[in-house]
């Protein structure tokens, strides 16, 4: 795992929010479909998490799902431009276009704290506790060097372990360093808007953040797939690949074995250095974990070598895990999920 939660919707700065959805007394959130009804919302990304939880909140008031081109706007479907990735892309290249958007920290805090835009609801009060992004491996790195795969994750999971120290602590040593090291992998972002986009994502490396267990993200996984192919990101079927359902896709999918050696034994480092290809999404606090191995000299700790490179999505993520340019990749659920299905690349 990498986190839970930490995404957000906003909206354009003349809407009012209360047109948009209620809320009872215990909380409970209803969505009002004759408001969302014509608007324009931009998406990161097709396959991606973002884009998904959002059809998925379309078609649960009973409204229809569709790319926005031009000219008239139906007051039954809700559209999307699904090219919204940064504030930038927002603010400036679909300002007149959009009436609100879905997207990840830290560009959710930015746009809403733009004259544009507002905040509206996040995901930790729309899906409390979703899955969002994991960290995926090649098989053929790991089954070739199950050593520096643990040596890899254990890093990984004493960066998750100081980042959760600091986020207790919000006046600590810690939390000043974390916030610097924001700073120095993101770009345009203000002290605040990094502390309120860390505010929002919860860190794990593992269900619980304690033992190696990834037994609750099988479940997740299962119920993504299963969604992902009635929504239609999914065109393959899964008996197609020899699984019998989701479930037992999610469990070949899933290989917790390495996380589990890696914070259950002591680990030592490696007898000579090892070389790492990351790919990571540019700027994202999500993924603020790996950016924070490397400057804590965590992976250095075990003899690693490691390069980051920087894409613009979760699909980009999966072109070069798939094309075998990252030995490790760090992307969401959906379209790892969804380009893994699609692609062929996993049989029972």
């Amino acid at each position: 795992r990498v986190n839970t939660d930490g995404s957000g919707i906003y909206l354009k700065a003349g809407l009012n929010p209360a047109d948009f959805y209620t809320q009872d007394a215990s909380g409970k959130i209803t969505l009002v479909p004759a408001a969302w009804g014509g608007k324009v919302f931009g998406t990161p990304g097709t396959s991606t998490i973002q884009h998904v939880q959002l059809q998925t909140l379309v078609e649960q008031m009973g409204l229809k799902f569709e790319k926005y081109v031009s000219g008239y706007k139906k007051t039954d479907t809700v559209y999307y431009s699904d090219s919204i990735n940064n504030a930038t892309a927002a603010i400036e290249k679909a300002g007149d276009l959009l009436d609100g958007g879905i997207l990840w920290e830290p560009q959710y805090s930015l746009i809403a704290s733009n004259e544009k835009y507002q905040e509206f609801l996040t995901t930790n009060e729309l899906f409390p506790g979703h899955t969002c992004c994991l960290i995926a491996g090649s098989e053929k790195f790991m089954t070739e060097n199950p050593e520096a795969t643990v040596a890899f994750l254990a890093a990984y999971a004493e960066a998750v372990k100081f980042i959760n120290v600091a986020l207790a602590d919000t006046n600590s040593d810690e939390y000043k360093q974390l916030v610097d090291i924001c700073v120095k992998y993101t770009s345009g972002l203000t002290e605040d808007v990094i502390k309120d986009a860390l505010s929002l994502v919860v860190y794990k490396f593992s269900d619980d953040n304690k033992t190696g267990s990834l037994d609750d993200l099988k479940k997740d996984l299962a119920s993504l797939e299963s969604s992902l192919e009635d929504l239609g990101t999914i065109q393959k079927k899964i008996t197609d690949l020899g699984f019998k359902n989701s479930t037992e896709f999610a469990n070949a999918f899933v290989d917790d074995s390495y996380l589990s050696k890696a914070v259950s034994e002591d680990v030592k480092p490696l007898e000579s250095t090892k070389k790492i290809t990351v790919s990571a999404i540019s700027g994202d606090i999500h993924q603020i974990g790996v950016r924070v191995a490397q400057d804590l000299g965590l992976f250095e700790k075990y003899n690693l070598d490691v390069t980051v490179n920087g894409v613009g999505n979760g699909p980009a993520v999966a072109k070069d895990l798939l094309g075998n340019q990252a030995d490790f990749g760090f992307i969401g659920a959906p379209p790892l999920t969804s380009n893994v299905v699609n692609g062929d690349a996993i049989h029972a």
